[in-house]
């Protein structure tokens, strides 16, 4: 073991030999090359002082943060692993001997910038102090800067601004509702009485319990109430029966208030659903929506709000394996007698039923949501634009409204939820990926593709 001031070096063959696979490695063979600055983020030193607690492994996740970050900024960028910085010396502060990082970097982990520093809490807030060391520099190597947050959220936060000032420039972020202005002119709603002047059409029937198609407060016309605080079991009872058509809606049962966590808020939320509307890839659309919480109670944090939901739907052929429950009540049919049955005369059933009602057998395949923040007692209206980035995926054959109703347990008012086209846009807009690695996949798809 080799002692330098703030350092100590730990030389094995494992790491040498680690070192020269990952600069051995070719780059991507699409596109051209992209000249690739190797990085190595040692572990920050923690310091503690009496009255400022703060957890003595926070340097070492702030590092495992950055080194995550800017690993995602794409290949250009090869972040040195954890166990391969950890094996050459352990955490490294500002105050360290320059040269010896320097020789370090260099020599034994052939990498051209280290990053190191140290963080400590002061007054509630959290400091670090990072020194950035770029061997590529001959007349500036280099930079000593003071980072600091007295959130919740320092590591996140510290985090991206210490990989910003390795860029040099912000990182990219996620549009948020609210950032684009909404059109003074949206032109038709694309969705069937989104104002719920005419009552249901053009979204499922109310069950009288938890939905209820009304007139409105004044100039409000119809509006959607939506209870959440209600004794779930029973409800779940009442919901099912008429799924089953088992149960009749203008006779609903009378089922008992319940704000406790164990509520229909609390568990399911209240769904209520348009009528299916033809998509067309490729476009962009506009969402809108009013809310107003009648009686529910605060909610401080602001956690849990009432979402709109615009859900994207195909036709899929594993869509067509098994009859829905709602088909199988109309045939008089149990789960049991349809297994059963042979092959041939399931699917004869399958077809049918597709044949009569299509829209049964579809699958979703896309989602995005408005979220609708809002004061009790207060109408809020609220818009964006959908997708964020880029057109509708061409996969995407129907779109459905989805009015999702839950925390805090209450009364929600809803009005002019609809749906249209951007009236901006000229031509159709290729589909833009998810920037986050496998996003939207399930685990299982994940592993098979890696075996």
């Amino acid at each position: 073991m080799i002692k330098t001031p703030g350092i100590q070096l730990r030389l094995t063959t494992c790491l040498i030999l680690s070192i020269a696979a990952a600069l051995s490695a070719e780059p991507a063979a699409s596109g051209p090359a992209e000249e690739q600055t190797f990085v190595a983020i040692f572990d920050f030193v923690t310091l503690s002082k009496p009255g400022h607690a703060i957890s003595m492994d926070f340097g070492q996740k702030l590092a495992d943060s950055v080194r995550l970050k800017l690993r995602n900024q794409g290949q250009a960028w090869q972040v040195i692993d954890r166990l391969t910085t950890r094996e050459a010396s352990g955490p490294i502060g500002s105050n360290a001997n320059l040269d010896t990082v320097k020789r370090l970097l260099g020599r034994q982990l052939g990498a051209q910038v280290g990053i190191i520093g140290q963080v400590q809490k002061v007054d509630g807030m959290v400091r670090a102090e990072i020194s950035c060391i770029d061997l590529r520099q001959d007349d500036q190597p280099v930079w000593v800067k003071v980072f600091s947050d007295s959130t919740q959220r320092s590591q996140a936060v510290i985090s991206t601004q210490i990989v910003e000032a390795i860029l040099g420039q912000p990182l990219w972020q996620p549009p948020e509702y609210g950032q684009e202005p909404e059109p003074a002119k949206l032109g038709k709603p694309l969705n069937k009485n989104g104002s719920f002047n005419a009552g249901c059409p053009g979204w499922e029937a109310a069950d009288n319990v938890s939905t209820f198609f009304e007139p409105g407060p004044k100039d409000r016309g119809g509006v959607l109430r939506v209870r959440t605080d209600l004794q779930r079991d029973p409800w779940l009872e009442y919901r099912k029966a008429l799924r089953l058509g088992l149960a009749d809606r203008n006779k609903p049962p009378k089922i008992k208030t319940d704000t406790s966590y164990a509520c229909v808020g609390g568990l399911e939320g209240v769904h209520v659903r348009s009528e299916f509307i033809p998509a067309q890839p490729g476009l962009r659309y506009w969402l809108t929506a009013d809310v107003c919480p009648v009686d529910t109670p605060a909610n401080p944090n602001g956690a849990f709000f009432p979402k709109v939901f615009v859900k994207g739907f195909r036709k899929t052929p594993h869509a067509m394996d098994g009859l829905p429950e709602s088909a199988l009540a109309e045939l008089g049919l149990s789960p049991e007698q349809f297994a059963s049955m042979d092959k041939a005369k399931r699917q004869k059933l399958i077809d049918a039923d597709a044949k009569q009602n299509p829209m049964r057998y579809v699958r979703e395949c896309y989602r995005w949501y408005l979220p609708c923040r809002s004061n009790t007692g207060q109408w809020t209206h609220l818009a964006a634009p959908f997708p964020p980035r880029g057109g509708l995926p061409k996969n995407v054959e129907y779109l459905q409204i989805q009015i999702y109703t839950y925390w805090p347990p209450g009364t929600y008012l809803w009005d002019n939820v609809n749906l249209y086209r951007d009236p901006d846009q000229k031509k159709p807009l290729a589909e833009v990926k998810p920037r986050t690695k496998n996003f939207g996949r399930t685990s299982d798809v994940v592993e098979k593709e890696n075996k």
